[in-house]
């Protein structure tokens, strides 16, 4: 690639294009989510986002950033001039087998001139199922009940990058037939969900995430989706909604599914609403997934095994106890091609790791693709008697009560997930830390 732009100065319009579209096209054959151009004292670097982590892939000359930089702004319908100040716009191109891939361009000034991040969307992907997503158990028999209900709140809920518009997107499809008429208010354009009214509010868009709610209730939808509660004002509306026959989806940014909850009951000055409307709120971090050609089980030494039970608080015999009988759950839905369990009723005895060299397969890097780890807070009558008691403002509290109607805490769902092969250790406690 670097070769190829070489003479970028001296490329026709159509030639740096072409050019981008070959860069863009190989960040989607390796499956990455976005590019980030970026000026340095000697060459351009080209870094792809790849399960969640940058990586260098080309270098580009220096002489090639003004023009690159200048087609890009051309595509995406930008002032090409203008490079002393921050642009968004989108575009979309045709990738070989004539799938559209949607972009989304944001420059800004650095020093050494601009720096270009590309945010990849592919248009043809299907969604995925709530098994594909990476929920299982407990978690995924609520979720298909929920999915039943008419009317009602569902809250998915975590911080950036943690995958919560892919899950929001399923459920929309999961949910949306042609006899009912669905409606999302959506900050980013990330998915189109055929037959579905999408409304995308970007930073240029004198829509707020509360107007476009109300011009969406206007139309009487039976299903909303919005792609984050920013404010009182959204999260009192949306209760509302969910109180008088919609069935709403909503994204949250939260630590995780209790702290969503209490969020939102914060907001609202009547608790029973919430109450009464919340279905399920769902917590949720992205890891990467192990390669399945290449992963290492491995038998842990009594210090490792010691270290492990500390850090997820695995210290009793029933806790022991409880990890085993999750890993069986798990065993026919999680790598089901994995016979042997890492759990007895006493110890965990093995984990996995990436292959030492990795494999072709992967990049050579042991992990391929990216996977939830989820926790379904599911809407119990325990959960309604914190809820209503404004002195409970603690979101271990509701986990604790959770528990005991056999609720499965992030760090946990993780847990299991790395004791069947599919992440590792290091994944889950890099994402969420457990709560002994």
């Amino acid at each position: 690639m670097g070769r190829i732009l070489g003479n970028a100065d001296k490329f026709t319009d159509k030639q740096v294009a072409e050019t981008l579209t070959m860069l863009v096209a190989q960040g989607v054959k390796r499956g990455a989510s976005d590019i980030h151009i970026e000026p340095h004292e000697r060459f351009v670097l080209v870094r792809y986002r790849i399960d969640g982590s940058l990586c260098g892939i080309h270098k580009l000359p220096r002489a090639s950033l003004v023009t690159v930089m200048a087609q890009l702004k051309k595509l995406a319908d930008l002032n090409e001039q203008e490079n002393h100040a921050p642009q968004e716009g989108t575009y979309t191109i045709e990738d070989e087998d004539g799938s559209r891939i949607g972009i989304r361009l944001s420059t800004m000034p650095v020093f050494g001139g601009e720096k270009a991040v590309l945010h990849l969307s592919a248009s043809h992907g299907a969604p995925l199922s709530l098994e594909d997503l990476g929920f299982w158990g407990k978690g995924l028999n609520v979720m298909q009940h929920v999915l039943t209900s008419p009317a009602g709140l569902v809250l998915v809920a975590g911080p950036k990058h943690s995958g919560t518009a892919t899950t929001l997107f399923s459920l929309v499809s999961m949910v949306h037939t042609p006899l009912v008429s669905t409606a999302t208010v959506e900050t980013h354009h990330k998915h189109r969900l055929p037959g579905v009214s999408q409304t995308y509010i970007g930073d240029t868009s004198s829509m707020s995430m509360s107007n476009g709610l109300k011009a969406a209730l206007k139309q009487d939808p039976n299903i909303i989706m919005l792609s984050s509660l920013p404010d009182s004002e959204t999260i009192q509306q949306a209760i509302q909604a969910a109180t008088k026959g919609h069935l709403l989806l909503a994204g949250m940014h939260a630590d995780n599914s209790c702290q969503a909850v209490l969020r939102v009951r914060a907001a609202g000055d009547e608790p029973f609403l919430l109450v009464t409307s919340l279905r399920a709120s769902v917590g949720q971090r992205l890891v990467r997934k192990l390669c399945p050609n290449c992963r290492e089980r491995y038998q842990l030494s009594a210090e490792e095994q010691k270290e492990l039970n500390h850090t997820f608080g695995i210290t009793t015999q029933s806790a022991f106890k409880k990890v085993h009988e999750l890993e069986m759950l798990a065993a026919p839905a999680i790598f089901g091609d994995v016979k042997q369990l890492s759990t007895t009723g006493l110890a965990i005895t093995h984990l996995w790791r990436p292959g030492e060299r990795g494999c072709e397969s992967c990049d050579r890097t042991g992990y391929k693709g990216r996977t939830a780890i989820v926790e379904v807070l599911e809407n119990t009558e325990a959960l309604h008697k914190h809820l209503l008691n404004r002195d409970v403002n603690s979101a271990a509290v509701l986990q604790a009560a959770a528990i005991k109607d056999g609720f499965v805490p992030m760090a946990l769902d993780g847990l299991v997930k790395a004791l069947r092969g599919h992440t590792t250790v290091s994944e889950v406690l890099r994402a969420v830390q457990p709560v002994a």
